[in-house]
């Protein structure tokens, strides 16, 4: 395994950014990598992935790069009131990416996304709005935000819901995962592979049977819909491993 951590600027967001790849170790083997942007949690950063994931063993047995990503308490979203890291994750990071490290295939069909937690329902909303840079999502423990409900939050503070997605309603717009799906469904453009799964013992299971019950009644061959139920599981790391071990063997990543 090889890490390097860079601090790319964004032209996107105006600021410098924190970001690690994840690399195997092969000196010999010339060939572009694929590559798998990971989103962290809600309370994760940039190095969640590489901490608690077991990704950098990952790296060397599939031979792909690990991009791992900080948004920040964004959900991932361009904010109603905030930064923009839908657009930065979706179309400038991955050619800062490929520009700094040449060893990064360049082609769609060897480029992914992934998340856990809010980084899942990160990763559904930005496969599912930029699918012309991602081939395929993977998305764990990863409901819709849109069927959240709201949290008490410190007083004297912007409602982080309001911060987020602004005060409308959130159903029927492109914050919304099942909004998405839907709409690109019935487009012309490309589909990402779309690869879902949940712990059954996990709080907010029911957030993602609803995500599951919208991918499974589009019946888009397209997005190659697959969903997984653990039922040993929770909301936790030993989870989220074993799926992107899935994930990778859903893509065919190698």
């Amino acid at each position: 395994m090889i890490s390097a951590y860079v601090h790319p600027y964004s032209n996107v967001l105006n600021m410098e950014t924190d970001v690690r790849l994840i690399m195997p170790d092969l000196n010999e083997d010339k060939r572009p990598l694929p590559c798998i942007c990971l989103c962290h949690g809600g309370s994760g950063d940039e190095d969640a992935w590489l901490c608690f994931g077991g990704i950098g063993e990952l790296a060397d047995r599939y031979r792909t790069a690990f991009c791992l990503v900080n948004a920040m308490d964004s959900c991932f979203t361009d904010m109603a009131h905030g930064f923009p890291f839908a657009t930065y994750i979706g179309k400038e990071l991955p050619l800062i990416m490929r520009g700094l490290f040449s060893r990064l295939s360049c082609e769609r069909k060897d480029t992914f996304i992934c998340g856990l937690s809010n980084g899942g329902y990160g990763a559904l909303l930005i496969g599912l709005t930029y699918p012309e840079t991602f081939s395929a999502i993977g998305a764990f423990s990863a409901g819709d935000k849109a069927d959240a409900a709201p949290k008490p939050f410190p007083e004297g503070t912007m409602d982080p819901r309001i911060r987020m997605f602004g005060q409308r309603e959130i159903h029927g717009t492109d914050y919304s995962i099942t909004h998405l799906a839907r709409t690109l469904a019935a487009s012309e453009r490309e589909k990402p592979r779309v690869y879902h799964a949940c712990g059954g013992k996990d709080p907010w299971l029911d957030m993602n049977l609803i995500v599951k019950e919208c991918f499974e009644d589009l019946a888009c061959p397209d997005y190659d819909y697959r969903y997984h139920q653990d039922e040993r599981y929770g909301h936790e790391w030993p989870f989220w491993h074993e799926e992107l071990v899935r994930f990778l063997d859903y893509a065919s990543i190698r």
